[in-house]
C-alpha cells in the first residue's frame, strides 16, 4: 500500500487540503497530524465571538465529529510532528512514532511572538489557539483593565471584544499608524478613531518599555513617552513565529523537495482566505488536477460590530477613492497606485466586495 499523504498541521490549510484530495478522487491514505487535541477548527472567531462567549469550541469545528472517519482521513491529534528525514520520506512525532509519506504537506502554522520581559508572568496572554482564548476569556469582565500590545488585526479585535465585555482597554502600538500593510493611512486613521469613539484608549508611536511586577503579575507598564498604564491583564499581539523547527537546520532545502508541499503560514498564507486556497491548490497539484484560476486574496474582521473586508496590498498607493460616508461606518474605498487599483476596503457593505474584487483583478 502507498504511504500516501501526510499533512503536518491541523489548521485550515491542512483541512482544506484533505477535503480537496478526496473531492478530486484521491483514494490513498491521508493523515492529518495535529499538535492540538481538538478536531480542526476555525481560528478567526477566537478573538471575537468565542472570546465574547457567543460561541463554544464545538461551534468552531471545520467539520463535525465523524466526518474524517467517513472520508477515510486519519486524524492524529495531540502528537505534533517534531522532525523529518527527507531522504527516507519520514516524519517523527512527539511521541516517537514515525510516519512515512509519498507526499508531505507542510502546514504547521505559527505561534504567537512573545516579549521575553514578560516571560513567566501570570497575567500575560497571547492568543493563537483555543487554550489561549479560554484562558483570556476567563479573565475578562466588567471593569477589567486590559492592556493590548500590538494593534494589528488580532490586537484590534481583542481590544474591541474586551471593550464590549465591559473591560477598560488600552491599545499600545509602536507604529505611528496601525496595520500599515493592510490599510491605506487614511483608513488606518479611521479605524483608530472608531476604537477611540468606542472608549478604547489608543496609544500610537509608543512602546512598553518597563513593566511593574508584583506577586508574579504585571500591575503597570511604563511607556516610551513616560506615561504609565495600570493593568490587570496584558495581551501581547505583536505577530507570529513560523513553526519550522521540525524541518531541521535547512528548512528551505527541505521545503524545496518536489514531494513536499507548503501551505498556510509557512507559505505566507496568513489570512483565512489565502490559507484555504493554498490548501486546495496543494491538493490539486498532488493529484495533477486543473488548478483554480488565481484570484485577489482578502481578509475580513469584525470590530465594534462593524464588518471590514479588505482586498489587495495598499503599500505605495498614492490615491484613495471613497464611496459612502466613513462617519456612518458604511463605505467602500479603493487605493490606487499610478492609476491602477491595488487594494480595496468595504466597511459595512459586503455586497460591494465582488465588484471591488473584479476591479482589482482587471487592474492587475
Amino acid at each position: 500500500m502507498s504511504d500516501g499523504i501526510v499533512i503536518a498541521g491541523g489548521g485550515l490549510a491542512g483541512q482544506r487540503c484533505a477535503e480537496t484530495l478526496r473531492r478530486e478522487g484521491f483514494e490513498g491514505p491521508v493523515r492529518i497530524v495535529c499538535g492540538e487535541d481538538h478536531l480542526p477548527y476555525d481560528r478567526p472567531p477566537l478573538s471575537k465571538a468565542f472570546l465574547a462567549g457567543e460561541v463554544e469550541a464545538v461551534d468552531l469545528q471545520l467539520r463535525p465529529e465523524g466526518w474524517h472517519a467517513e472520508q477515510a482521513i486519519e486524524l492524529v491529534l495531540g502528537d505534533p510532528v517534531t522532525g523529518i528525514d527527507p531522504d527516507a520520506q519520514q516524519v517523527t512525532l512527539a511521541s516517537g512514532a514515525t510516519l512515512s509519506y509519498e507526499h508531505l504537506v507542510a502546514a504547521t502554522g505559527s505561534r504567537a511572538r512573545t516579549l521575553p520581559v514578560f516571560d513567566g508572568l501570570e497575567n500575560v496572554h497571547t492568543l493563537r489557539d483555543l487554550p489561549d482564548a479560554r484562558r483570556l476569556r476567563a479573565t475578562l469582565g466588567q471593569g477589567t483593565r486590559l492592556t493590548v500590545i500590538g494593534a494589528g488585526l488580532i490586537g484590534q479585535e481583542i481590544a474591541a471584544t474586551a471593550k464590549g465585555l465591559g473591560a477598560e482597554v488600552t491599545l499600545v502600538e509602536a507604529a505611528a499608524l496601525p496595520l500599515e500593510r493592510a490599510l491605506h493611512p487614511e483608513l488606518a486613521r479611521w479605524l483608530v478613531d472608531l476604537q477611540r469613539e468606542q472608549g478604547v484608549d489608543v496609544r500610537l508611536g509608543v512602546t512598553a518599555d518597563e513593566p511593574t511586577v508584583a506577586g508574579g503579575r504585571v500591575t503597570a507598564l511604563t511607556l516610551s513617552d513616560g506615561t504609565a498604564v495600570e493593568t490587570d491583564e496584558l495581551l501581547v499581539a505583536i505577530g507570529v513565529v513560523p513553526n519550522i523547527e521540525w524541518l531541521g537546520d535547512d528548512p528551505e532545502a527541505v521545503l524545496a523537495r518536489p514531494e513536499i508541499h507548503v501551505a498556510g503560514d509557512l507559505a505566507g498564507g496568513d489570512h483565512w482566505e489565502l490559507a484555504a486556497s493554498q490548501g486546495r491548490a496543494v491538493a490539486k497539484a498532488i493529484v495533477q488536477a486543473e488548478p483554480a484560476a488565481p484570484s485577489i486574496s482578502g481578509w475580513w474582521s469584525d470590530i465594534h460590530g462593524v464588518r471590514l473586508q479588505g482586498l489587495g496590498d495598499p503599500f505605495g498607493a498614492d490615491t484613495l477613492e471613497i464611496d459612502g460616508d466613513p462617519a456612518e461606518r458604511s463605505f467602500s474605498a479603493v487605493a490606487l497606485r499610478d492609476g491602477r487599483a491595488v487594494a480595496a476596503l468595504a466597511v459595512g457593505r459586503p455586497r460591494d466586495v465582488p465588484g471591488l474584487r473584479a476591479r482589482l483583478t482587471d487592474d492587475q
